[in-house]
């Protein structure tokens, strides 16, 4: 396995919580050099080379998820009450009213339309050493309604390599920067062929099923704190679906390793019922 991999697969025995700011800040308190190693919590991810937006502009399903007051990982809102993100989110954060679902902002310092977080379910297969089914979905205890906070449906397209998709987030500018960019941007990407992608990983981690890549090598790609947000399609009709969730990377906009997000088209099922779950209890 290769050594520089992503923090939660060649120190996870050590550092069993490399999520988000406050963990990496400590950590290079305690491990002097670790920057070098392995970058910023790597097990979020990024949008660089993108360009700043707007949640109008966007369509105003980005949701914030912050936990303890602070802002881990970003969502997207598919029902009022539900929002749909990565499972890694969630590990070592357990205390489930702790979270707080936060919609229609631009900027992560405004207050925008809040809301707790009543259930998180996530796949009993999901773990940080493989990262396969990287999904989670939320219940709400209140929906999430303003002019600018929209629901956005489930993925009905194919992911073919070379379609552009574009990804949103609160998410690094600078790889080598430890706090989340206060404002949203977005960047298209192309995906990447699946074997290509495969062969590229393959000393480091397992393409599965549940997973696929995209992004401009070397220019443009999600970065640290993009993670659990959208990577959506634009069909010609102008509806526009979600059809990826930020999961892991190795580094940010590398010039060998694209973006890897959860397909999902292949957690759809999942999604789904945990859906059908909740609207029998709401």
């Amino acid at each position: 396995m290769d050594p520089l991999f992503i923090c939660f697969i060649s120190l996870v025995s050590l550092l069993p919580q490399c999520h988000g700011q406050d963990w990496y800040k400590n950590a290079l308190k305690e491990y002097p050099g670790l920057a070098d190693v392995i970058g910023p919590p790597k097990v979020h991810l990024r949008v660089i080379g993108g360009e700043a937006t707007t949640i109008e502009k966007l369509g105003g399903y980005l949701i914030s998820l912050r936990y303890m007051g602070d802002f881990i990982c970003g969502g997207t809102l598919i029902e009022a009450r539900i929002v749909v993100s990565a499972a890694h989110c969630f590990k070592g954060r357990s205390i489930i009213a702790e979270w707080v679902a936060v919609g229609g902002v631009t900027s992560l310092d405004e207050e925008g339309t809040r809301s707790k977080v009543q259930d998180i379910v996530s796949p009993a297969v999901f773990t940080e050493r493989n990262m396969h089914m990287d999904v989670a979905v939320l219940l709400l205890e209140t929906p999430l309604e303003a002019p600018n906070i929209h629901t956005i449906p489930l993925c009905n397209s194919s992911l073919d390599a070379g379609r552009l998709l574009s990804v949103s987030g609160w998410g690094l500018t600078d790889p080598k920067a430890a706090s989340p960019h206060q404002s949203i941007r977005t960047v298209l990407v192309p995906i990447v062929k699946k074997s290509e992608c495969k062969k590229t990983y393959k000393k480091s981690m397992v393409i599965t099923e549940s997973m696929f890549c995209a992004g401009a090598l070397g220019a443009k790609d999600a970065c640290t704190f993009d993670s659990g947000g959208p990577f959506v399609y634009k069909r010609k009709d102008g509806v526009t679906e979600l059809c990826g969730i930020v999961s892991f990377g190795i580094s940010c906009a590398s010039p060998k390793y694209a973006g890897v997000y959860t397909d999902v088209n292949y957690v759809k099922p999942f999604i789904e019922k945990t859906v059908a779950a909740f609207r029998s209890i709401m």
